[in-house]
């Protein structure tokens, strides 16, 4: 993945200073001279976080940093304790400049390109899709998330504070995230996420998506239909049958009462209504009762089940205190603690009383276990049905009521006016029936409702069936991709080969690498029979070991990047790797590992940029050829003149 360097652009508080950037760049010198925060400037530019030195806390401001990517370059400012940085593209007509987040996705600010934040747009830029992972790797039904540009920049960037004391997080047991996205980088760069597992890991979280969206707009509805007392289409339509036969029986009553409308026994509504009121009153006492009935019921049912459980427990208990105890020889009373005298050999050695104690029986406790659970399951059931009935006496109680107080209100107009015994019964039926009418078309509308959620279901069955054909086929392609072990055999070769180019003591070209693919933590043991040493991040007590040891480990896992074309970061930078080794004790291990990177820079890993920073120089042989600038550094004393080839990172700077 090409991704050059330019240069890099502070603004201090009196100036600005520009640091180019060639193939190769050794930044080196004494302490306190500005070093490691040219590092530190660079990650914070490419969205990372810093803690800023005193000299930095007092004069920075502001960090221009610019690249070169596939399509172009790009130019980053971030100004100083900011969260977004301004992002500059293109030339001419196509030039665009854009403020957007340096690390926290804040929704897409290009659109239709899914840029979100400065990693997208790096990638964007890049012309590679940001790799996708899965949240957990345990639950196939877990979010899709992407790998950042941060991720990647984990083994393109060694920093000084976490060289010895962490291996690119894949041993931090206290940040499990971490760990989790530092092996999926690994994955991504070796190939055991190809093309083929992004796609179909795309595929089943769309339709994740859907079936979420359908099931939560199924749910909606579903409420709807449960509140007004229906539940299908079948229980709408024959609702709607028994109300329109209620209306239709009403106006028979009222063409029956027109042609009866002259004689004189016709009763007043008023009757009729006190009639209705009565009835209703009296079914809703049996409603009333009824779910008092059910209520203790469901009480008592559901008292039994917790009890049944609870004597299950004691059972259990009682049967595992019976097998310890029988077991126990006792020889003095468990209470007194006198002696006990003899017994007979069945008699209990406490109380003297005929043995019965016996070993329980598998046997009989799975039949009592299966039973316990048999009954308990019965229960459960007893105790959904009274709950779906006290359900529907409930709404039945709020018809009734809704019901018996329209009546109640009739029944006082119609006293009120005291028309004639004909016309205040006919207004009185006209006015139910029109009701019941209005009702019957109100619930027919709800079936255009409940066709939508028989749809929705069989839409969400299809997704399942569609999902578990994806995760079948996702299945076979993980295994496919992990069963090819050829690229992580190569990073194993390579990093014993980077291992003993460095000279690190200790190594020999017959030792066994072993890279685990479940954590990608590697471990190296000797070829002989009886060498069962292990060596690895953890076991390793020397700093200046762990320092080479992870180093070549990055190393090793660009080169195989290298060999793959896989989409890593063209950029080494590593900060102070020589930072606990002596230069003159260990001289063979500077040269040797330096001498490693000339070499791989000249070959291998000719297209990948490196950034060095230590405390001294180690140039490369000449006949290497390598496009190589190396700046010496050093703090500025006060009140001394400023020497231009030994000059700090803030020139004017004394630490006053």
């Amino acid at each position: 993945m090409k991704f050059r360097l330019t240069k890099l652009v502070l603004t201090f508080t009196r100036g600005e200073v520009a640091i180019p950037f060639s193939e190769v760049s050794y930044f080196w010198g004494q302490m306190g001279a500005g070093k490691t925060s040219i590092a530190r400037m660079i990650d914070y530019c490419l969205g990372g976080k810093i803690q800023p030195t005193p000299a930095m806390q007092s004069e920075f401001v502001a960090a221009t940093l610019f690249l070169e990517l596939e399509k172009g370059p790009l130019r980053i400012e971030r100004p100083r304790d900011s969260d977004r940085v301004v992002a500059q593209w293109g030339e001419g007509d196509e030039a665009h400049e854009m403020s957007l987040p340096a690390r926290t996705p804040g929704g897409e600010v290009i659109p239709g390109t899914g840029v979100e934040h400065l990693s997208d747009l790096i990638f964007w830029r890049s012309g590679v899709v940001p790799p996708k992972v899965r949240t957990s790797k345990v639950k196939e039904e877990s979010d899709l998330r992407r790998l950042s540009m941060r991720d990647l920049l984990w083994y393109c960037y060694l920093d000084q504070d976490d060289m010895d004391s962490s291996f690119f997080h894949l041993e931090d047991s206290a940040h499990d995230y971490k760990r989790l996205k530092s092996r999926d980088v690994i994955r991504y760069v070796i190939g055991f996420h190809d093309e083929k597992v992004a796609e179909l890991e795309a595929q089943l979280d769309m339709l994740r998506g859907q079936r979420l969206a359908l099931q939560s707009s199924l749910a909606g509805i579903a409420k709807v239909l449960k509140d007004v007392g229906v539940e299908s289409q079948d229980q709408i339509e024959q609702r709607v049958q028994g109300i329109r036969a209620r209306a239709s029986a009403i106006g028979g009553e009222i063409q029956a009462g027109r042609d009866l409308s002259r004689a004189s026994a016709t009763n007043h509504a008023v009757e009729s209504l006190r009639a209705e009121s009565r009835e209703l009153s009296e079914e809703l006492a049996r409603i009333e009762a009824a779910l008092v009935d059910l209520t203790e019921s469901l009480d008592n049912d559901r008292r039994h089940m917790n009890e049944l459980e609870t004597l299950s427990i004691k059972f259990k208990r009682a049967r595992s205190a019976k097998a310890v105890l029988s077991g126990v020889a006792f020889h003095a009373c468990p209470r007194c603690a006198q002696t006990l005298p003899p017994r007979g050999e069945d008699a209990c050695a406490v109380c003297g009383q005929s043995d019965q104690v016996l070993t329980p029986d598998p046997t009989e406790e799975a039949v009592v276990d299966r039973d316990v659970k048999a009954r308990t399951a019965e229960l459960q059931e007893i105790i959904d049905r009274h709950v779906q009935s006290l359900d529907t006496l409930r709404r039945r109680r709020a018809e009734l009521g809704a019901r018996k107080e329209k009546v109640e209100r009739e029944r006082n107009e119609a006293s009120a006016a005291f028309d004639s015994a004909y016309l205040s019964g006919y207004l009185v039926k006209e006015r139910e029936r029109a009701a019941l009418l209005q009702e019957a078309d109100s619930l027919a509308g709800l079936v255009v409702l409940a066709k939508a959620v028989d749809k929705q279901r069989e839409e969400i069955a299809e997704i399942e069936v569609r999902a578990r054909q994806v995760r079948e086929r996702l299945k076979v392609a993980k295994e496919d991709a992990e069963r090819d072990s050829q690229n992580i055999e190569r990073l194993k070769a390579y990093y014993l080969d980077c291992l003993l180019r460095a000279k690190i003591p200790g190594f020999k070209h017959d030792d066994i690498v072993s890279i685990p693919t479940t954590n990608f933590f590697p471990e190296i043991t000797g070829a002989a029979e009886g060498e069962k040493q292990v060596t690895s991040f953890a076991t390793i007590s020397s700093g200046g070991k762990k320092n080479l040891f992870k180093a070549c480990f990055a190393v090793a896992l660009h080169r195989v990047a290298a060999s793959l074309k896989a989409p890593l970061p063209g950029l080494l930078m590593i900060d102070s790797a020589m930072k606990n080794i002596s230069e003159r004790e260990n001289r063979s291990n500077f040269e040797g590992f330096y001498g490693l990177l000339y070499e791989l820079k000249k070959g291998e890993l000719s297209g990948t940029q490196m950034i060095f920073i230590d405390k001294e120089f180690t140039p490369p042989l000449s006949e290497l050829e390598i496009d190589i600038t190396s700046r010496q550094m050093r703090p500025r004393e006060p009140n001394a003149p400023l020497d231009p080839n030994l000059a700090p990172l803030i020139p004017y700077y004394t630490g006053k």
